[in-house]
């Protein structure tokens, strides 16, 4: 792992302070990005992956290409499988934590969530994006998770109207969330579907996800192991949406391996 240098993408209404403690424990050298809209200048200005793909191109391009591993959570996932299949080449490996390749569900993919829940989100989110957040936030986990520290600390930074900063020995460093350009990603994520385009990554890829997700489910990591060549997949027992958070130990002992093995 000597050497490794590692680009976090974090998910949907949260920021870089996510992969802090499993961060730490991995160890490697790191960009801990935040996705536009997120507590960054940038901004997520339509409604498509493509503001999170130009970020993440923007932080990526000092590295020689095929340097560089890349670990995304949840949308920050997508961001991250979309990056790799427009620039082959760009990323040595990539680990997608709680991701799947379509957020909605449809007839030929049934992994999703049902589109009229996600319809109904992001109208309230332009209403309501206060109830609606906090609504979210509580199934990154589950309910014994919810008893822990870490679930509590989760929900205590991303309280409505969330964090100025995405870094906490600086406050206010950064603006502060802007929720048009969050709910502008929900919509990406629901019109998003990367399926067709999975059978084209050509690098080493790790997928990992918690067997008790309620965000998205776990079969939709079987679906991304089984259509990428040569994905390997580890569901951590009794983890829900935010595995990196609630179980780090055992997060960064998987990511340590999958990277000792490259």
């Amino acid at each position: 792992m000597s050497g490794t240098k590692i680009l976090y993408i974090h998910g949907w209404a949260t920021d870089a302070w996510t992969w802090r403690s499993a961060a730490e424990r991995i160890g490697a050298s790191c960009i801990n990005m935040t996705l536009p809209g997120h507590g960054v200048s940038a901004r997520w200005d339509t409604p498509t992956l493509d503001p999170g793909v130009r970020e993440c191109a923007r932080l990526a391009a000092p590295e020689l290409p095929g340097t560089l591993v890349g670990i995304g959570w949840s949308l920050g996932g997508q961001v991250l499988l979309a990056s790799a299949m427009r620039e082959p080449g760009r990323f040595k490996a990539l680990i997608l934590v709680g991701v799947t390749p379509r957020f909605v569900a449809s007839k030929d993919f049934p992994c999703g969530q049902r589109p009229g829940v996600v319809r109904r989100m992001i109208t309230d989110m332009r209403k309501d994006p206060a109830t609606t957040l906090e609504r979210f936030y509580g199934l990154n986990f589950t309910e014994d998770e919810l008893k822990g520290i870490e679930a509590a600390g989760f929900l205590q930074r991303y309280k409505y109207p969330g964090p100025v900063d995405c870094n906490t020995d600086r406050p206010g460093c950064f603006p502060a969330f802007r929720y048009a350009e969050i709910t502008a990603a929900l919509e990406a994520l629901y019109s998003t579907d990367l399926c067709d385009s999975l059978s084209k990554l050509n690098l080493p890829v790790l997928v990992i996800h918690g067997s008790a997700d309620a965000v998205t489910p776990v079969r939709a990591s079987e679906y991304l192991a089984g259509h990428i060549k040569g994905a390997q997949l580890v569901v951590m027992d009794d983890a829900g949406h935010c595995p990196h958070l609630t179980q780090p130990d055992e997060f960064a002992k998987t990511v340590k391996r999958f990277l000792g093995s490259l």
